[in-house]
């Protein structure tokens, strides 16, 4: 026991100062103040006194009076009443008002041992009680703080006890009575009272702590997550008590719920992603998590795929190369999703060493103040063979347009050249052949540019609709008489390319008409139409000519038509069929812009 500081209140100096001498002497513990009056002792009273000892006859104020005010302030100190005048009802009375001892002075010095043998222990019980009483306190606070509360059986008499919190748990008054087994039954989730039966006789049979979490339904039908742990006592073989804890876990367990719930939507909204998906820690470069798509991605289970480092998916060889674009990407703040390496080819490699080519989006997130790397990775294998499928066709196509071209151009020479040294009069049809020859070269010209370029390279100008019609009419073998442009308009086009509409519409007419035929070209609101007098299209056909290879005439190659829509879509027009004036076909054209508008 630690020090032990006494006040002793007597109004005779001498026996104070004796009394103070023996006990200190006898007991290196005690430390006595002294106070010769209860007004004095009063005054000398503070929470550092341990114990008081009194005298009851004393001057203004004896010592049933000064326990009487010593009670008003500190209930519980322990309070000797040590007088030499005393009597039974002096003593009765003291006991009565809360006097801890009563102790008659007598001779001797064994009075003073005996003494301080009745401080010494009225100074240990009453710190035991304080210790108590903290300890209870300490555990209540710590059982509203947890939400815990303790129980206690025992099972020699069966008889169990619970804490206020504990019947607070269970939704019972604080005098409830419990009964281990028919509680049970009846608070315990019925899929969970075989659980809490087995613990409980592990517990009582075997000596078996247990530590469970089970579902109860409480007494106001609340349904409710606690953690039950219990610690038998055993003695001599036999259990004799079992003391154990319960815990309100339900707010815990309801978040756990929430979390799973939100993790498995997660999970089900990653998996359900046609691409691959890689969850990495943005500072360790830990991979966390994966979906469907990249196990397959990568023929690998997830197992072997989280935890590694996001590194390892690439070949090693372009680990540096790859990191510095990651990098670059997190300093620009990566908050956006934003297409990787577009200047580079990225590739992963699977569980059997393959190279897969991949386009990888990625994005930085935050996620509970912790930053993740999110990277969707779409394997193109299957764009990249396309890509060098076309490369070889196109390779191919150039050797073809290489090959045409120059087998076409030298019969042209030849043509030209024969033209020079045939001798007529007939100027025209000679410098019709030569217009002619010379347009059979542009075509050749720009055959080979759309073939290496994709395109012609022209730009639109305004292009004047009877000026450019009628060159394509005697290109094409129309004769003046037969060519009526009723529009002075001038439309916005690609020359070249409205040049080969022309033609092929002219072209297409003549070809399918059994004997000359008239055509118009004639303005629209928003456009222009070119119509012919011939046998026309069937209105059922009108939706197929302009595929390719559709032709009703052995003459025919089923391009024409299909060379038309192309240039119309080409400048944005639309395009149709219908019945012209004269019974023919009329092919109007719209959505065009004019010069002059």
């Amino acid at each position: 026991m630690d020090g032990i500081r006494v006040l002793h209140v007597d109004d005779d100096p001498d026996f104070v100062g004796l009394t103070a001498e023996f006990l200190e002497r006898d007991d290196d513990r005690f430390t006595v103040e002294t106070a010769f009056s209860g007004a004095d002792g009063l005054d000398a009273l503070s929470p550092a006194v341990d114990c008081v000892i009194s005298d009851y006859d004393m001057p203004g104020m004896n010592g049933i009076e000064f326990l009487e005010a010593v009670r008003e302030e500190y209930p519980d100190l322990p309070f000797i009443l040590f007088t030499g005048k005393g009597s039974e009802e002096v003593a009765s009375e003291a006991l009565t008002l809360g006097a801890t001892d009563y102790l008659q002075k007598a001779t001797g010095e064994d009075q003073y041992e005996l003494l301080a043998n009745r401080v010494d222990r009225a100074v240990g019980q009453f710190r035991a009680e304080q210790e108590l009483e903290r300890k209870n306190a300490l555990l209540e606070k710590t059982q509203d703080l947890a939400n815990a509360g303790a129980w206690e059986y025992d099972p020699q008499e069966e008889e169990a006890y619970f804490t206020d919190q504990m019947c607070e748990i269970y939704g019972v008054d604080s005098g409830y009575d419990p009964e281990p087994e028919s509680d049970i039954q009846r608070f315990c989730h019925p899929e969970d009272r075989d659980t809490v039966r087995a613990a409980v006789a592990g517990a009582l049979e075997d000596g078996e702590p247990y530590d469970i979490e089970v579902r109860i339904t409480a007494a106001d039908g609340t349904d409710k997550w606690v953690r039950t742990r219990a610690d038998p006592q055993f003695e001599d073989g036999t259990c004799v008590c079992v003391r154990g804890t319960v815990r309100d876990i339900t707010e815990r367990k309801e978040r756990e719920q929430n979390i799973a719930q939100t993790k498995e939507w997660y999970q089900t909204l990653l998996d359900g992603a046609p691409d691959a998906v890689f969850v990495a820690d943005a500072e360790t470069g830990e991979i966390r998590e994966v979906n469907r798509a990249a196990t397959r991605l990568l023929d690998r289970p997830r197992e072997e795929i989280v935890g590694l480092d996001q590194t390892e998916l690439h070949p090693p060889e372009k680990v540096a190369e790859y990191a510095e674009l990651f990098d670059h990407h997190a300093s620009n703040g990566g908050a956006r999703t934003e297409t990787l390496g577009e200047q580079i080819e990225f590739c992963v490699v699977d569980a059997a060493g393959e190279r897969i080519p991949v386009e990888i989006n990625a994005q930085t997130v935050e996620i509970d103040g912790e930053h993740y790397n999110q990277g969707y990775f779409r394997d193109i294998t299957d764009r990249k063979e396309r890509e060098r499928e076309l490369k070889r066709q196109n390779d191919r196509l150039d050797d073809l347009v290489t090959v045409v071209s120059h087998d076409l151009r030298n019969p042209l020479r030849t043509l030209s050249a024969s033209l020079a040294l045939i001798e007529t009069d007939d100027g025209e049809s000679l410098e019709r052949c030569h217009r002619t020859i010379e347009r059979m070269e542009q075509l050749i010209d720009d055959l080979v540019n759309l073939a290496q370029h994709g395109e012609t390279e022209s730009e639109p100008t305004p292009v004047h609709l009877a000026t450019l019609a009628t060159e394509c009419a005697r290109t094409t073998g129309v004769a003046d008489a037969n060519l009526s442009v009723t529009t002075d308009a001038t439309i916005i086009a690609d020359e070249s390319r409205l040049r080969h509409l022309f033609e092929n519409l002219f072209g297409n007419a003549v070809i399918h008409a059994e004997e000359a035929v008239s055509l118009t070209v004639g303005r629209l609101d928003d456009g222009f139409y070119v119509a012919d007098d011939g046998s026309g299209i069937p209105e059922t056909e009108r939706e197929r000519v302009f595929r390719v290879g559709y032709s009703t005439s052995d003459e025919g190659t089923g391009f024409g038509l299909n060379i038309v829509k192309q240039v119309a879509e080409a400048h944005g027009w639309d395009i149709g069929v219908t019945e012209g004036a004269e019974g023919g076909a009329r092919f109007e054209l719209t959505g065009v812009e004019f010069a002059d508008s």
